[in-house]
């Protein structure tokens, strides 16, 4: 067996091939390409192919697997670790990858299901449109401040109309340039809309998505966003891990009889995160009755209520891996689970 590493970037990769004794076989740079990557491999198959995690990763193990290799991911940040060194190049990282892999001294990353993959797309793109109108929003505020003009407080519904009224009464030629940014506006807004009621028509006949909807503040978005991010979840051999996976524990520093526990890691998925903290917001404010509120209310008297997010939001990822897991539904006064209907 032949072992190789590939430092992927957009235009061109640094591929290293390695023998069984760690001798290099071959070391060049081609071109990004499926053709180009299947190539250059070719001579040594089979061989067992190592990729840092990036956007481009799981594309190459496809490409690479299509070709009869064996193809894992490494976590770019333990790979970061590995290969640290004063002098750094694209060919030293793919000779690193190739070593490692070689080793077997790695832990390989999941590589989530077509399904998972298709729904991050999805829900990535709406997030898309979200910053974008955001970001309107606060530009526009900006340039009407400059004539005076202060919005207040306005739904995003009738953002765009309540702009116009305001800027119509300053004058005609205001309104004229604030017109294409309202249209971008409007056409982002409608489009997450749309996006949002379309993943919620898909969830309706979805019993895993029912489930982790059971679970008081989590709605529709969080649901999606938890079960494809997570994609399997006998991966995770505890709750903790969950939580860690989402960025949600505390950062720890230990040494001897000292150990200190931080603020949280937020090396997880960030967009996993964002939701899980959403939804703690979501159910400490309007959600309903239930043991995990109450304890969070209780957390916030004595910690803060930026704190009091944060725990329920670990706490939340742990349930709603366990429902998952047992296929139960949420049972508000045991704070876990109770059998599904």
């Amino acid at each position: 067996m032949n072992y190789a590493g590939i430092d992927l970037a957009s235009k061109s990769s640094a591929v290293a091939v390695v023998d069984e004794q760690g001798n290099v076989m071959e070391q060049r740079e081609v071109a990004t390409d499926a053709g180009q990557l299947a190539k250059v491999l070719a001579p040594f198959a089979p061989v067992s192919v190592v990729v840092e995690s990036s956007p481009l990763a799981e594309w190459a193990c496809q490409v690479l697997e299509e070709a009869g290799h064996q193809a894992q991911i490494i976590d770019a940040r333990a790979a970061k670790h590995l290969m640290d060194a004063r002098k750094k190049t694209d060919r030293r990282d793919a000779q690193t990858l190739a070593q490692i892999v070689r080793s077997g001294w790695f832990q390989p990353v999941h590589r989530k299901s077509d399904s998972a993959r298709l729904e991050r797309t999805q829900l990535q793109g709406r997030q898309g449109l979200v910053r974008t109108y955001c970001s309107i929003d606060s530009q526009i505020r900006g340039l009407l401040r400059a004539h005076g003009i202060c919005l207040g407080l306005v739904s995003k519904s009738r953002f765009a109309q309540r702009v116009r009224e305001r800027a119509q009464q300053h004058s005609e030629a205001l309104v004229a340039v604030l017109e294409p940014l309202l249209a971008v506006y409007e056409h982002s807004l409608e489009q997450a809309e749309a996006m949002k009621k379309q993943m919620q028509a898909q969830q309706r006949e979805d019993e895993l998505q029912q489930q982790l909807q059971s679970v008081p503040g989590v709605g529709p978005l969080t649901a999606k966003v938890f079960a494809s991010t997570v994609d399997d979840p006998r991966r995770f051999a505890n709750g903790e891990q969950v939580a860690d996976y989402a960025g949600l524990t505390p950062g720890v520093t230990q040494s001897g009889e000292r150990c200190v526990r931080g603020s949280i890691t937020r090396q997880g998925d960030h967009l996993l995160r964002w939701h899980l903290v959403e939804a703690a917001h979501a159910m400490i404010r309007q959600g309903s009755d239930c043991r995990l509120k109450r304890w969070a209310r209780q957390l916030a008297e004595t910690k803060g209520a930026a704190k009091a997010r944060v725990a329920l939001a670990r706490k939340l990822a742990i349930v709603l891996w366990r429902l998952w897991l047992k296929g139960e539904r949420f049972e508000p006064e045991h704070g876990t689970t109770g059998a599904a209907a």
